[in-house]
């Protein structure tokens, strides 16, 4: 059985070779720093879009929408702050690709949560958008673990937070119409 001083040795050395990749490449390095920030503000577009579609719409669906990504938003704030996981630098000791301040609150992902939510809580609106949003929120995560500030793990629970969020946010505004 391998030990945990192995497992976070081993994540270590993989994370350093993927870095050191991208290191050498700083156009790629770049690119995923742009891509970091741009998925994040899409998010932000997104949840004011699908409000700003729905209060036109179908106003009284706005107390869902609003109400009950805000309560698990502060339900998650709270937990990780209880729970305070180490990021990956801080377990590993290495500088991440993409610069974060700060340390420990890393599970779940706060950015895998809200893109996973805000993602199905379109499916209100438009499944179309939903599931392009899916996909996005799937990159987000993908270039929050490459960068270094999550693991996989923490992607994955903010992700599962999030899809079960959203989802008792659809069912509840579509009791709403």
């Amino acid at each position: 059985m391998v030990g945990q001083n192995e497992r976070v040795a081993a994540y270590a050395e993989r994370y350093e070779c993927r870095a050191m990749v991208l290191r050498e490449h700083p156009r790629c390095l770049r690119a995923l720093m742009i891509a970091n920030r741009l998925l994040t503000l899409l998010f932000y577009g997104a949840y004011g879009a699908l409000l700003l579609v729905e209060a036109l719409h179908a106003p009284l669906r706005l107390v869902p929408l609003a109400g009950i990504p805000a309560v698990a938003f502060g339900l998650i704030s709270l937990f990780r702050r209880r729970f305070n996981a180490p990021r990956p630098y801080e377990r590993c000791a290495f500088t991440p690709l993409i610069p974060r301040e700060g340390v420990g609150r890393s599970f779940p992902s706060r950015h895998a949560f809200s893109a996973f939510a805000i993602a199905t809580c379109w499916f209100v609106a438009s499944a179309s958008v939903a599931v392009a949003l899916m996909t996005c929120a799937g990159a987000l995560g993908w270039c929050r673990v490459l960068g270094g500030v999550h693991f996989p793990r923490d992607i994955v629970a903010g992700a599962l937070a999030g899809i079960l969020t959203g989802a008792a946010t659809f069912a509840a505004a579509l009791l709403m119409a």
